[in-house]
């Protein structure tokens, strides 16, 4: 072998041992591959367990079931167009304090004030009552010929003072002039309509807490001034979120003619209990179970009657689902079952569709009940 070839065989030798050492990994991936293949089957498995188990889920769900009508649908306000009409109420009230008011509108001012005098007065007489709604009158036509925006600056300056005065008496629970004067009996409406509480205890005297925000508080005193002007046409008034927010809260806190009543009747232990809410709840009498069960009802015809007035203001109102919620309560399965199905058949589809469905069944069940 000549040296050339000798250099040849030297230089191939290590070329060859990759090969064997390929040769021996082959049956390794082989094997590997083989143990493999029938986890392939299953590769992805848990995506696809878990749409199978949300399209169960959602199955079940869209099959109605009996639920208690609890829940009543409340009006759907809209905070930016609140904040619209606050915002011009205070720019009003401003430029009344800063460029001050016309003789004629302020004519007007004292007027109102004096009819919440006399309102505010329990031993007022109605003709005392009418006569100070005569002067108002009297002044509106000298006062409206200043223009619309010097009234509506009024109005505004008029509603900041007694809102200020509202917050005062909650902190000192003492009913000021100036409350009287823009609000006349509204304490005694605050009373009536169970619409005050106990607040905390204050050194100069009993705190109290009004029910109502800012916004309801605004609204009501809008409506009342209004009323007492005897001005309903735009730009006076009160906008359509505005009418929301005031039935929003009038469905959740609604007056009960039998509260008052109920609250004078019950015994002093229970009075007491009432007035402290860190009292434990005494156990109820069956005197006491028959008058809380007359207010129920006295509550949920009051809603209905509030449900109406609002569907015919606001027709996106769900009226007939609110009405069978209440219907419940009142235990007129049969009517309630009505309303459900008057719902249903005006909206399909929609938001409160299931809620309705769900709503029926319970009432069906229990209009059935009441047969057997």
């Amino acid at each position: 072998m000549s040296r050339a070839e000798s250099v040849a065989v030297k230089r191939r030798e290590p070329r060859a041992a990759p090969s064997i050492r390929a040769r021996d990994r082959t049956p390794a991936r082989t094997d590997a591959g083989s143990r493999r293949g029938w986890k392939r089957h299953l590769e992805g498995w848990q995506p696809g367990l878990v749409a199978v188990f949300i399209a169960g889920a959602a199955a079940t769900l869209a099959v109605p079931r009996a639920v208690e009508p609890a829940e009543l649908p409340l009006p759907l306000v809209d905070a930016r167009a609140l904040t619209r009409a606050r915002d011009a109420d205070v720019t009003r009230a401003r430029e009344a304090e800063q460029l001050g008011l016309d003789a004629e509108v302020r004519e007007l001012g004292s007027a109102i004030r004096a009819f919440g005098v006399v309102d505010a007065d329990a031993d007022h007489t109605e003709a005392e009552l009418l006569a100070a709604r005569k002067r108002v009158l009297d002044a509106v036509g000298p006062a409206l010929a200043q223009g619309d925006e010097a009234v509506l600056r009024l109005r505004a300056y008029q509603m900041s003072s007694f809102i200020r005065e509202v917050r005062r008496f909650e902190a000192t629970g003492e009913e000021s002039d100036e409350l009287r004067d823009l609000g006349g009996n509204f304490l005694g409406l605050l009373r009536r309509s169970g619409w005050i509480g106990r607040g905390e205890a204050k050194p100069r005297g009993e705190a109290r807490r009004v029910a109502m925000d800012g916004t309801v508080l605004g609204v009501l005193f809008k409506k009342r001034w209004d009323a007492i002007v005897g001005v309903q046409r735009a730009p006076f008034g009160i906008s359509l979120d505005e009418e929301r927010a005031l039935f929003r809260f009038l469905l959740t806190h609604p007056v009960s003619a039998a509260r008052g009543a109920q609250d004078l009747a019950a015994p002093p232990a229970e009075q007491a209990a009432r007035l402290d809410p860190a009292s434990e709840p005494a156990p109820r009498s069956p005197t006491a179970a028959l008058r809380a069960a007359e207010a129920q009802r006295a509550e949920e015809q009051y809603r209905l009657k509030k449900i109406d007035e609002l569907a015919a203001l606001d027709p996106s109102y769900p009226r007939h689902l609110a009405r069978g919620v209440a219907l419940y309560r009142l235990g007129k399965f049969a009517q309630s079952a009505e309303a459900f199905r008057s719902h249903l058949e005006q909206h399909p589809d929609g938001a409160n569709t299931l809620r309705a469905q769900n709503y029926l069944r319970a009432a069906v069940e229990r209009a059935r009940e009441e047969q057997l």
